[in-house]
């Protein structure tokens, strides 16, 4: 099973990835450096349209250039597995990824490193339609179990937040997929709630980064959607590096770079710019239950189901 491995260096980076070589029709571009002239590469899962990503990662490299002096590269990613890819294949050298995501890098890569991680503010929401909730018999009381037999929404199959995240809720209660009556996936994460508006669904899973459940409740259907069931208080993503260690120099960038994220706060504008675009408290050092007894939990979850299950799309 991926082990998270000792910080031989303290390092602590972002999501940031260099503006890849993806291919010429419609990938998206980005909007740092040429690649010939950066420091270091970042990149990211795309789990939103890409605008909102570019406007996402511009915040983040324009504070780390400030606070570091390095010119860091966004590298744009098509999907989750191309993010992956671009790590796998050395053409981003940090990721800010979920908890799949930092999973599958870390047991493929003996150099991936795990340099940050979100302080606690993830938590796991299952959205019904309200109609739904009102029908329901006083005694019958809404829960995660609710899902049995019904049609279940998830974001992508590579989402650590909004598809691994509810079957590993669901294995601590007994379930898993196979209990489902229909499942599908919707990459952008944004979009689920619809989908049980329109009654595609009976339930989606979205992840909230406050206190707030409906965060990802778009305004016009908070009237129609209600909130079945909410996750405990935890954690989905981190940043890893998979640079050389014989390449001093990028670690030395690395060491800056984790620096500067474990010092992001509220207090400036840039710092405030960047939490607030992740819908983040911060970040710090790795602990000892995450990632490493996640990639643990998660490991088990696989191999009890014969590897990654998967849904239709809509």
């Amino acid at each position: 099973m991926p082990r998270t491995r000792p910080l031989q260096w303290p390092l602590l980076v972002g999501a940031l990835f260099l503006f890849t070589s993806c291919d010429q029709q419609s990938h998206p571009r980005a909007s740092s450096p040429a690649q010939d002239s950066v420091d270091l590469r970042i990149t990211e899962a795309p789990w939103e349209p890409q605008a909102q990503m570019t406007r996402r990662m511009d915040h983040l490299t324009t504070f780390l250039k400030d606070a570091t002096g390095l010119t860091i590269g966004y590298v744009p990613a098509i999907n989750y597995a191309h993010s992956y890819a671009l790590v796998e294949r050395g053409e981003a050298d940090l990721i800010l990824v979920g908890i799949y995501g930092g999973y599958r890098l870390l047991k493929a890569l003996p150099h991936a490193v795990p340099l940050v991680v979100q302080k606690p503010s993830y938590r796991l929401v299952m959205l019904g339609h309200r109609r739904w909730m009102e029908g329901l018999d006083p005694a019958d009381k809404p829960s995660l179990a609710s899902v049995k037999g019904r049609r279940v929404g998830f974001g992508s199959r590579f989402s650590g937040s909004a598809f691994l995240q509810p079957l590993l809720a669901m294995q601590e209660i007994g379930l898993n997929s196979a209990d489902i009556d229909q499942c599908w996936h919707e990459p952008v994460q944004r979009h689920l709630p619809a989908q049980v508006a329109n009654g595609l669904v009976d339930f989606v899973f979205v992840p909230s980064h406050t206190d707030k459940g409906e965060q990802f409740i778009p305004e016009p259907l908070r009237d129609e959607l209600a909130i079945v069931w909410t996750g405990n208080l935890g954690r989905n993503d981190y940043l890893i590096a998979a640079v050389n260690p014989m390449d001093t120099e990028r670690q030395e960038h690395l060491l800056k770079v984790q620096q500067a994220f474990l010092e992001l706060d509220r207090t400036t504008d840039d710092g405030r710019a960047v939490l607030d675009s992740y819908m983040l408290p911060g970040f710090q050092l790795p602990t000892s239950q995450f990632p490493e007894v996640t990639n643990q939990r998660i490991e088990a979850l696989l191999s009890s189901s014969a590897g990654l299950p998967s849904c239709e799309a809509f």
